[in-house]
């Protein structure tokens, strides 16, 4: 779970946003992102690039986002924030992530807290990490996805 957590928080943190990563603020010409309020952070713009198909909990607000664009694989960092419980965020993952094209295994559940892998059934060299975890209240949700290159 360490581990996950500090992959995301480098990616999305500590390696910087390369161009055309999300940032905490939208450009004039996006629709509009929401600002901080109660206990969740402001929300970013989802990163260019990212599949249309990876399900996003619902009632998560994106809080963190970079894409890693290369001339190999790409890889993709973010946060979403949530009031939800982590259960009701596993339960949603564990349905949207075994339907369609996706399949997810969880590595480690316990105290409030889980880790995953999932990957493409069709191709799987994309593939990603999913965790989740609460405290003062509020969710987070960290996710890594890695796909070869085109």
């Amino acid at each position: 779970m360490k581990l996950i957590a500090a992959l995301a928080f480098c990616l999305v943190t500590a390696c910087g946003l390369p161009q055309g990563a999300s940032s905490t603020s939208a450009s004039p010409s996006s629709s509009p992102l929401a600002k901080a309020s109660g206990r969740l952070d402001a929300q970013v713009p989802m990163p260019a690039g990212f599949p249309v198909d990876v399900p996003v909990y619902t009632k998560a607000r994106l809080t963190a986002a970079a894409g890693f664009p290369s001339t190999g694989p790409t890889s993709w960092g973010m946060e979403w924030q949530t009031l939800d419980s982590v259960s009701k965020v596993q339960a949603f993952y564990a349905d949207k992530l075994n339907q369609g094209d996706w399949i997810i295994t969880f590595t480690s559940t316990a105290n409030g807290a889980f880790a995953a892998t999932f990957r493409r059934k069709s191709d799987s060299h994309i593939s990603g990490t999913l965790a989740a975890n609460n405290s003062s209240g509020v969710t987070k949700i960290l996710m890594s996805l890695v796909t070869p290159a085109a």
